[in-house]
């Protein structure tokens, strides 16, 4: 018999469940997408009800892959930035208004107190406290997706520090903090209870489990957000290591040993990281990777029926066409800043392509990170010598050799590219005592398989582009957007 863990994998786009052994090896896997509402610009609700079916039929489709009584525990990673109220029976009285949702927020400059910019559900919060008063009266709890999906598990309201990071949580105590509760004038007793990463909450209902097919009374151990998650998962725990994962954006993480605020406007973030005692400086441009997925689903109607009929990835297709431009895609820079709708497009000639558009939104997620890693080394005292790197977009070796050339280091790019799922299974490993420390769980179930150094030519054409790329970016992140406010 092999002791398995079961992770449920809860994203902006989809959810998955994947079944992982002790040795790091994925047994089982299903993936399911959120179906997509239309909405008006500057707004971002989902429904948790599509969080749970997904997980629902995910977790039923792999259930039949495995024996299920081998299941020891159940873990989590989750979106952040996300929150909903419940009333007292766990039910959600509102949809949840996501981390791109921007309502009450003209610009990134209205987050700014003085604390920092990273209290991001609070203007939610009180958005739904001034428009939705007779919805929020009957709140019996504040709820993180954690929250959420804990609740149904197990029947308890809790969250973790990284979710509780963007609420009211106190950054020395790691508790909730009563000064910013009364300020904000929403009560202590609203918000869930603060449970660290790794800690057993309790075990699975006998009503949840016939609805997930698997039996009842599995620990549920505490998972972390998603990018904590995808540090844990990549081994990023030692003070100066750091981390690149692109998928629907580009988040760089960076470990440190005390929070660090960043001076000016500039979105750097000192979040708690599942290993006690350490910080995450972590640095986000949404939409490097939805720009591709834009891209394809507007602008590749003939390669979207090519890859059909010939039973090919379609991403797989854009990448061999990116592939015949030289790097720099010819002076076309693409900037994305998706969630502020400030995207731009720089450089546009009579000579670029289909082919240049592709790499300019590769390059444009390489070059996001390489702004962020430079300033996370220069706040922590540290330079990487090597970075390792997650996400859908290193399942393409022309993006990951991208990546290498633009920050001019070694990358390393795990088995599992997945990075939170696995960061999940550690958790969920160390919390059903499998690992007594999340290094030897690391150093079993963490396995990197490909190595891309930096071509110095490519670097070279890169390290000019940057100068080009990091003003702009900055520079277009600091201005009102174009669009009428909301």
């Amino acid at each position: 018999m092999s002791d398995l863990i079961c992770v449920f994998d809860v994203g902006t786009t989809g959810a998955r469940t994947i079944i992982f052994d002790s040795e790091g090896r994925e047994i089982a896997h299903a993936y399911e997408e959120y179906p997509v509402a239309k909405q008006p610009v500057g707004i971002s609700e989902q429904d948790p009800a599509i969080w749970w079916n997904a997980i629902k039929n995910t977790c039923n489709y792999v259930s039949q892959k495995v024996n299920v009584n081998d299941i020891v525990g159940i873990c989590a990673a989750f979106l952040r930035q996300t929150v909903t109220i419940l009333d007292d029976k766990g039910t959600p009285l509102h949809p949840a208004l996501t981390w791109m949702d921007e309502r009450e927020e003209s610009s990134a400059k209205d987050w700014v107190n003085e604390e920092g910019a990273f209290r991001r559900v609070m203007p939610k919060l009180l958005w739904l406290k001034k428009n939705k008063s007779e919805v929020f009266e009957k709140a019996s709890k504040i709820a993180f997706v954690d929250t959420y999906l804990m609740n149904k598990l197990c029947e308890r309201a809790v969250t973790d520090p990284t979710n509780g990071y963007w609420g009211i949580l106190n950054l020395q105590t790691l508790k909730w903090d009563e000064r910013l509760a009364e300020a904000y004038e929403i009560p202590l007793d609203l918000w869930p209870e603060v449970i660290f990463p790794g800690e057993v909450i309790g075990e699975l209902i006998s009503n949840t489990a016939k609805e997930l097919g698997l039996p009842p009374n599995i620990p549920v151990i505490m998972g972390t957000g998603d990018q904590q998650c995808a540090a844990l998962g990549l081994g990023v725990i030692e003070t100066g290591q750091a981390k690149i994962t692109i998928g629907t954006g580009t988040f760089v993480d960076y470990v440190v040993d005390k929070p660090i605020m960043p001076t000016g406007n500039i979105p750097i973030f000192s979040i708690p990281s599942p290993i006690k005692g350490k910080w995450n400086l972590e640095g986000a441009v949404p939409g490097t990777g939805t720009a591709m997925k834009w891209f394809k689903d507007n602008f590749s109607q003939l390669q979207i029926k090519e890859s059909i009929e010939k039973n090919v990835n379609v991403y797989d297709m854009l990448t061999e066409e990116a592939s015949s431009i030289k790097p720099g895609s010819e002076g076309l820079l693409f900037i994305p800043l998706y969630m502020f709708r400030k995207g731009a497009i720089h450089g546009l000639g009579w000579n670029h392509t289909r082919a240049h558009m592709i790499r300019a939104i590769m390059e444009s997620a390489a070059l996001s990170a390489q702004v962020y890693l430079q300033m996370l080394e220069a706040m922590g005292g540290y330079k990487a010598s090597e970075v390792k790197v997650d996400g859908g977009a290193v399942n393409s070796h022309l993006w990951a050799q991208i990546v290498a050339d633009v920050t001019a280091r070694k990358i390393l790019i795990p088995e599992i590219k997945d990075g939170a799922a696995m960061g999940a299974a550690i958790l969920g490993f160390y919390g059903t005592k499998k690992y007594e420390s999340f290094e030897k769980a690391i150093n079993n179930m963490v396995r990197f398989t490909d190595v891309k150094e930096p071509i110095k030519e490519s670097a070279k054409i890169y390290k000019k582009l940057n100068r080009i790329f990091m003003p702009a970016l900055l520079d277009l992140y600091e201005k009102k957007r174009i669009t009428k406010d909301l």
